[in-house]
């Protein structure tokens, strides 16, 4: 039977197709309304309207979502997700019911990744960290084959975490200085770089500067970056007592040396000898929309 799977991003959003395989069958990708909740879901019901019409194995009232936190999920109530403020209180569950019959049920972004990922594992691991480094940052954990939810649904939620004590950046959302997705989140280099090069500069060409040892103030900036990174997933590791770590989201596929760099740093530095430090990097395209398939 397939399913109809909805992953909402900051900057995208994806609606498709799921086999019981996790194999995504069809999709249509747009840009995120960000500053409309409505629009938005007017979007996501009208397409997956489209896909019931089309494919007759469809589960007839299924609509799994990944939203990005936090959330309360239950209902599909957005409570303050950083980079889609506009959604704030905004009932995706009632609102989606009023406009069509599906029955939809909501789950943290992260927490259906981590799905996706324990199946594409070529090793017999049953407990991992999923650590995505894109427009924000998420964080999920499968303990003994299981996915963690915690308290509410938004177990992961490192984002807003202090990682970088003398800052001098304060967070728009959480108010704090130095927090993790204003240091190595894809946005966070691509702030910092702007304001190193005095124009707009995207993620991309920042990382192509310093693979190219174009500019010395994006190296060291990038540099700290990476120090960070390497640094928190050695803070993953003890804390959660795992040895391999599956990075996802557009910034960790980008030519920065996140494995090795990662994995050095454990090595060097972490007292746990019973394991061998991984760090892998996601290889499923669209590992969030995959992993929806067993949600509901």
């Amino acid at each position: 039977m397939y399913k109809l799977a909805v992953d909402i991003g900051g900057t995208k959003t994806i609606v498709g197709v799921i086999d019981e395989k996790m194999e995504i069958i069809d999709f249509q990708t747009f840009e995120t309304i960000a500053t409309s909740p409505q629009q938005q879901f007017d979007k996501i019901v009208s397409l997956a309207k489209d896909y019931k019409n089309k494919y007759k194995q469809l589960a007839p009232q299924t609509l799994n979502i990944a939203m990005p936190g936090p959330c309360e999920y239950k209902e599909g109530i957005f409570l303050n997700p950083p980079n889609l403020q506009q959604y704030n209180g905004f009932n995706a569950g009632d609102y989606i019911r009023k406009q069509s019959d599906f029955d939809p049920a909501f789950v943290n972004d992260t927490d259906a990744a981590i799905r996706a990922e324990y199946r594409d594992l070529d090793v017999n691991e049953s407990s991992l960290i999923y650590l995505t480094i894109s427009t924000g940052i998420g964080l999920a954990y499968m303990n003994n084959g299981k996915p963690l939810h915690g308290a509410d649904g938004n177990f992961g939620e490192i984002g807003h975490t202090i990682i970088k004590t003398d800052s001098d950046y304060q967070c728009p959302v959480c108010k704090q200085y130095g927090c993790v997705e204003n240091e190595i989140s894809g946005l966070a280099i691509s702030r910092k770089a702007t304001d190193i090069m005095g124009e707009e500069t995207s993620t991309r060409q920042a990382i192509d500067m310093y693979i190219n040892d174009e500019h010395s103030e994006i190296t060291a900036m990038l540099d700290e970056v990476m120090k960070m990174t390497q640094q928190l997933c050695n803070n993953i590791y003890s804390l959660y007592n795992v040895y391999t770590i599956v990075l996802g989201g557009g910034v960790t596929n980008s030519a920065l040396p996140y494995k090795e760099s990662i994995e050095s740093y454990a090595r060097n530095h972490n007292l746990m000898t019973e394991g061998e430090f991984k760090v892998k990097i996601s290889n499923l395209n669209s590992n969030v929309l995959a992993g929806l398939y067993d949600v509901k």
